[in-house]
């Protein structure tokens, strides 16, 4: 039977119970379940796998892990959203580099079926999230391999991870038609590759986002082909995954403040108020996951950069205010809803930095 995200009920309540009573050890038996689940390896089509889940499928599967937990959620979204991308399927790639492309999936997938966790290693200390700031490089040392130098922070699960998703800059010289940078697999403890035990985070303590040093660290290839992330526009995948985080943290603040339900009136309107908010922005956010595809070109990546600020903006100042209005048995410094909290502002903090999506936006007006 093909797993739909309503089935992951009982895998998000171990997770949350792991996460309850180690919020700071990283959910290594949580991520095995995400394996064994089907989970990260859905939106692959069967004949790979998966279960071909649609983004919206995986957008709702993050929204309900991060309402339980949210760290177990951030290691899951960035693979999830890889193999969303390659399930996308053939026609991803121009004619010249389809074969390539369909080999690559394969190649992927089969990591995916062998527990291979693959994460997120692209964010550069005062780059603020743009791509364009990138001071990581690439160059190539022939027949198809390359080294890769610079510095990186926020790499998701750390040493934990088998494969790295790195951005880095590349002369055309080294690969024509190559984008101002493109993404390289890099096995995480391979030659020249550092991973730094440096992560302190607010929130989403467990992720062990540590910060990772190539030193002309060997890459085991490129992700997809020249000018892979402004053709295919994958970004706008993982953003709407990152969206579901705060959203899902407020989501959890609700159900932990909603039962049992208050004794007093005004505290049972002011959640039936922020229940109403919580679905809204549901709704655009689901709305906007259920459009995605690749290659949609620029209207539609503005549509996705407005939803994920306004969403994680939103989702974030309702679970301040839930949290201001917990009181009681809530109001703990380590309880679940005073790190739901922490987790909803690390999550729209990091990924990416909110001020670079507010920036872009109004750059979009004044153009």
């Amino acid at each position: 039977m093909s797993l739909r995200p309503e089935d992951l009920t009982e895998l998000v309540e171990r997770a949350a119970e792991r996460e309850r009573a180690s919020p700071d050890r990283y959910p290594i038996e949580s991520v095995s379940e995400l394996f064994r689940s089907g989970l990260l390896i859905a939106p692959f089509p069967g004949s790979l796998g998966g279960d071909g889940w649609t983004p919206l499928d995986a957008v709702r599967a993050i929204e309900m892990l991060s309402a339980a937990a949210p760290s177990t959620a951030l290691v899951a979204a960035m693979p999830l959203g890889l193999a969303g991308i390659y399930g996308a399927g053939a026609d991803v790639a121009p004619p010249e580099y389809r074969a390539a492309w369909i080999a690559q999936t394969e190649r992927v997938a089969a990591d995916y079926r062998s527990r291979r966790l693959y994460a997120a290693c692209n964010s550069e200390a005062g780059a603020g999230g743009s791509l364009a700031a990138t001071k990581t490089v690439a160059r190539s040392v022939g027949k198809g391999d390359w080294r890769i130098t610079g510095t990186k922070i926020l790499a998701s699960s750390g040493a934990n991870a088998d494969m790295f998703l790195s951005t880095a800059k590349v002369s055309q010289e080294d690969l024509p038609g190559a984008g101002v940078v493109e993404f390289f697999y890099v096995p995480t403890h391979a030659p020249g590759v550092e991973i730094a035990n440096d992560w302190d985070g607010f929130g989403m303590r467990a992720t062990e986002s540590q910060s990772v040093h190539y030193e002309d660290a060997p890459a085991s290839e490129i992700c997809g082909f020249p000018n892979f992330i402004e053709v295919v526009q994958p970004v706008t995948y993982w953003y709407c995954l990152f969206a579901a985080i705060p959203l899902g943290c407020a989501t959890g603040i609700l159900n932990a403040l909603s039962v049992p339900a208050p004794a007093s009136p005004a505290i049972r309107l002011r959640l039936a108020d922020a229940r109403m908010k919580q679905e809204a922005m549901s709704a655009y956010l689901y709305e906007t996951a259920a459009a995605w595809r690749p290659a949609a070109g620029p209207a539609y990546a503005a549509r996705v950069l407005r939803m994920k600020t306004y969403v994680s903006a939103e989702a974030t100042k309702l679970c301040a205010e839930l949290f201001a209005l917990s009181g009681g048995r809530h109001y703990r410094r380590d309880g679940v809803v005073a790190r739901l909290l922490a987790d909803s502002f690390a999550g729209t903090a990091l990924r990416p930095p909110l001020s670079l999506a507010l920036d872009m936006l109004v750059e979009g007006f004044e153009g």
